[in-house]
């Protein structure tokens, strides 16, 4: 609901203004002030009052957003490094000639096809995975943005993709195990079922160390997270090596299924691609998320990934 709430950014004893659709440039110490400049509620502008950031759970993601930033403040001065890249320093993290990305390493899982670059066809045989995470989801910093450019794309940890038309550009705060997140989402059933794609980094420091076993993270992590409360069950497409812009990377494609008693929807394609920008400090990572039934949308899905730009 549109209120005061603590400053997303970690700004200490300052509070932000939500309107019910963005943060408002202006702070304040006091939490009963007045919304800045007669701010509306969402309905109050004929809108319907929806907001297309809450993909799957209404207003329930922001009260966690609040809660989430509250511990956030204490993760983010502990990790100084990175959070300082983050807001404080406009540069881009830092290249390395070395990539650290092994996948020869031993793993448990079976083995996959040779890295291709382009998305091969599904497997004849998806296997279902139970939606544990392999590791508790780290704690991240969604909304710490580095300065991008206005060019028609969204940009966020090292990647960016096209925007795409009559999309709107929404707060990430279901990505808190990433930092600078930029995602794009579309309405695709009313009242709270959305159609996402984001992009943004994920640290080093938080066990995100090889693109295989991190895409494999991130994927257990946007099941378990408030973006599927009603999953049921989750069937692997693929999970292989592939190269993006020129850079190894890991794919995972898989059908969630859910069970949502007031949406026709039986569930989501999704896509996680983590890539080896060639960063001691981060990898770079794509989150694609639209409805399996939908065919527009698995092309706008398979366009983005096609057109993945390493910066």
């Amino acid at each position: 609901m549109p209120g005061w709430y603590p400053d997303p950014a970690g700004a200490p004893n300052r509070f932000r203004f939500w309107d019910g659709r963005a943060w408002s440039p202006d702070t304040t110490d006091d939490p009963a002030s007045p919304p800045p400049g007669g701010a509306l509620p969402p309905d109050a502008g004929g809108t319907g009052g929806t907001n297309p950031g809450r993909r799957r759970t209404g207003p329930l993601i922001l009260v966690l957003a609040v809660l989430v930033v509250l511990v956030l403040v204490g993760v983010f001065v502990a990790r100084g490094l990175f959070a300082e890249r983050s807001i404080a320093d406009p540069e881009p993290l830092p290249s390395s000639t070395v990539s650290g990305w092994d996948d020869s390493s031993p793993t448990t899982e079976p083995e996959t096809p040779s890295p291709t670059p382009s998305q091969s066809q599904p497997t004849p045989t998806p296997t279902p995975t139970a939606a544990q995470p392999v590791q508790p989801c780290p704690e991240g910093q969604p909304t710490a943005r580095q300065d991008h450019p206005t060019d028609g794309r969204v940009h966020g940890g090292g990647l960016s993709f096209p925007e795409v038309p009559d999309w709107a550009e929404t707060a990430p705060y279901s990505y808190s195990w990433a930092y600078d997140v930029g995602e794009q989402s579309t309405l695709v059933e009313s009242p709270n079922w959305y159609a996402n794609l984001a992009v943004g980094a994920l640290f080093t420091g938080d066990g995100f160390d090889d693109p295989r076993r991190s895409a494999e993270l991130v994927m257990q992590c946007v099941i378990t997270s408030g973006l599927y409360e009603h999953f049921v069950d989750r069937v692997d497409l693929w999970s292989k090596a592939v190269t993006v812009d020129g850079r190894p990377a890991w794919s995972i494609r898989a059908e969630i299924e859910v069970d949502y008693p007031d949406l026709e929807t039986k569930g989501d394609t999704v896509e996680v691609i983590v890539v080896d920008t060639g960063s001691p400090e981060s990898l770079a990572m794509f989150i694609g998320a639209v409805d399996s039934g939908d065919q527009d949308l698995l092309e706008i899905l398979g366009s983005s990934i096609e057109n993945l730009r390493v910066e």
